[in-house]
C-alpha cells in the first residue's frame, strides 16, 4: 500500500523562525518529505521517503540500491529541499562521470524543478557546472573532477554533498569531501553496490557505525506500481536472463553487494567501469570486427566492432556462411572511415565459421579487409602465453579482461554483461595453466550461448599488441600480402 503524504498542517510545520530559512520555504526546514509532496509535487514511496528523512537527521547517509528504484529522484528532492530551506545553502552533486551528472542527475533536477507546484525561484542553467543559482548566494551545482583540490575548500554555513553511483567514485575525491566535512558539511552517497572495496563498500561494512544506512531493492520498488520504477516484468526477465545466483541479479535487482565468486575472469566492478566509461565517441583508431559464428540452430551469429579502447553496439542475426559474409561486409563499409581503410575482421572458424571465412576470402585478397581466422581450440600463441593458458580461447578471455582494466569500454547490454560475468577459469592439474570454461559449459549455466561475449573477445584480441599477453595468432589469412 502506498503511503501518501498529506500537506503539512500549520501545527506540523517547523517552529523555527522565518529567519532560519531563505524565504517562504523555511517552514519545511525539518520536513523534507512534506517539501517534496507540497512544494515539488513528488509523491515518494516509503523507501524514497526514508532517504529524505536520513538527509535531515544524519550528517552522513548511504543508500545501496537496485535499478529503477527512484534513488536519483530522491537525491534531487534532497538537493532542492536543502537549498530552498537554508540560508546560503550550497549543494554539490557529483558522480563518477560527467555524462552521469548531465544525463541523469541534472536532467532529473531540471524536470523536478520545472514541474514543481511552487515557484522555486533562482536561475537554472542548462549545464550542471553552472548550476541552479539564487541571488542570495544559494546554489546547487553538479560536476565531476579527477582533481581532489577542486573539491576541497568548499565551505559555508550549510553545505551538502550528494554523490550518485558512488561505488565507482574515486577515493581521493572522497578524501577531499571528508576534509570539507570538518566545517559541518553533510554527505549523502547512493549507488548500485558493484564493488567489494572502496569508500562506498566501507560505509556498509567496516565503517557502518558512522553512517545512516538505507537499502532499496527493485522488488520493493516494483510493488509500488509507480510508472518509471522497476516493473515485475523486468525483474522476471532479469531472473531468466541472469539467474538468481548471478552477481548481476544481486546488484541490479536486489541491491546487494555481489558475492565474491571463485576464479572470476571479469568482475562486476570491471563491467560497471567499462559501461560508465562509454560515451559513444568514435576514437581515431583502426577498425576491428569480431565475428562469432552461430554453431547450432538456437545460437546467433554476433558481430562486434571496435576502435581502440571502445567497442560499439553488437549486431546479431542468423544465416548461412554467404549471408554472414554479406552482413560482415555491410558493417565494414558502414563503419570504416573511407574506402581506403583496411578493416581487420576476426572470425571464429570452428564449425560454420569456416564457410564464412571462405566467403570473405575474396575481400581479403582485394585488400578491402584483413581476414583473421581464429580457432580458439588451438594452443595459445606466443611462448609466454603457452605457459600461462591452456588454449587460445583462454588467452582471448584474459586479454579481454586486461583490455577492460586498461580502460576498455562498451555500451550497456544486459545479455553481454551476464555472459561476461558467467565465465570462470580453472587450473589444469598437470601443467598449472589456466583454462577458461568451454563455451558449452557456459551455455549450460546461462541456458543460452554466450555469443555476444565471444564476439567482443574476438574484437578485442589484437594478435599483435604488446599491451596484452598475445603477440600474434595463427591464421592462414592474417598475413598482409
Amino acid at each position: 500500500m502506498r503511503l501518501r503524504v498529506q500537506p503539512l498542517a500549520r501545527s506540523q510545520l517547523s517552529s523555527r523562525p522565518q529567519s532560519n530559512g531563505p524565504g517562504k520555504f523555511a517552514p519545511y526546514y525539518d520536513h523534507p518529505v512534506g517539501f517534496a509532496k507540497d512544494v515539488l509535487g513528488v509523491d515518494l514511496w516509503p523507501g524514497q521517503q526514508e532517504i529524505l528523512r536520513a538527509a535531515h537527521t544524519s550528517n552522513r547517509f548511504a543508500v545501496r540500491s537496485g535499478n529503477k528504484t527512484g534513488k536519483s529522484t530522491s537525491l534531487v528532492c534532497v538537493a532542492l529541499w536543502f537549498a530552498c530551506t537554508r540560508p546560503r545553502a550550497r549543494v554539490i552533486m557529483s558522480a563518477p562521470t560527467h555524462r552521469q551528472i548531465r544525463a541523469i542527475l541534472w536532467k532529473e533536477l531540471k524536470r523536478v524543478y520545472h514541474d514543481a507546484l511552487e515557484d522555486l525561484g533562482g536561475q537554472l542553467h542548462e549545464m550542471p557546472e553552472n548550476g541552479l543559482q539564487w541571488g542570495d548566494g544559494r546554489e546547487i551545482v553538479g560536476f565531476f573532477t579527477t582533481e581532489p583540490e577542486k573539491m576541497a575548500g568548499i565551505s559555508g554555513p550549510a553545505v551538502l554533498f550528494l554523490v550518485d553511483e558512488a561505488s565507482g567514485y574515486p577515493q581521493e575525491i572522497f578524501d577531499s569531501i571528508e576534509g570539507n566535512r570538518a566545517g559541518g558539511a553533510k554527505l549523502g552517497i547512493a549507488s548500485n553496490p558493484t564493488m567489494l572495496s572502496g569508500y562506498f563498500h566501507e560505509a556498509f561494512t567496516s565503517k557502518r557505525h558512522l553512517w545512516k544506512l538505507l537499502h532499496l531493492s527493485s522488488e520493493e520498488a516494483a510493488r509500488q506500481g509507480i510508472p518509471g520504477l522497476a516493473t515485475r516484468e523486468w525483474i522476471d526477465e532479469k531472473f531468466d536472463e541472469w539467474g538468481e545466483d548471478s552477481p548481476l541479479y544481486s546488484v541490479r535487482v536486489l541491491g546487494e553487494f555481489p558475492t565474491l565468486q571463485e576464479n572470476t575472469i571479469i568482475s562486476m566492478a570491471d563491467i560497471e567501469g567499462a559501461i560508465q566509461r562509454f560515451d559513444g565517441d568514435t576514437p581515431d583508431a583502426p577498425l576491428q570486427i569480431g565475428v562469432d559464428v552461430a554453431r547450432f540452430g538456437d545460437d546467433w551469429t554476433v558481430m562486434c566492432p571496435r576502435r581502440g579502447m571502445r567497442a560499439f553496439s553488437l549486431t546479431r542475426f542468423r544465416g548461412d556462411g554467404m549471408q554472414v559474409a554479406g552482413k560482415v561486409m555491410e558493417m565494414v563499409r558502414f563503419r570504416r572511415y573511407s574506402a581506403y581503410e583496411r578493416v581487420r575482421v576476426k572470425v571464429d572458424v570452428i564449425g560454420v565459421g569456416a564457410s564464412v571465412v571462405d566467403a570473405l576470402q575474396p575481400f581479403h585478397e582485394t585488400r578491402e579487409i584483413e581476414l583473421v581466422e581464429v580457432n580458439v581450440s588451438e594452443t595459445a600463441f606466443g611462448e609466454r602465453a603457452q605457459k600461462e593458458y591452456a588454449n587460445l580461447r583462454t588467452q582471448l578471455w584474459f586479454d579481454l579482461a586486461a583490455w577492460i582494466r586498461k580502460g576498455g569500454c562498451f555500451p550497456a547490454d544486459g545479455e553481454l554483461e551476464g555472459e561476461l560475468i558467467a565465465h570462470r577459469y580453472k587450473f589444469q592439474d598437470r601443467t598449472g595453466r589456466r583454462e577458461v570454461l568451454a563455451k558449452d559449459k557456459v551455455k549450460d549455466i546461462l541456458k543460452r550461448s554466450p555469443d555476444k561475449a565471444d564476439a567482443l573477445a574476438l574484437a578485442v584480441f589484437d594478435g599483435r599488441s604488446a599491451s596484452f599477453s598475445a603477440v600474434g595468432i595463427p591464421s592462414r589469412y592474417s598475413r598482409v600480402q
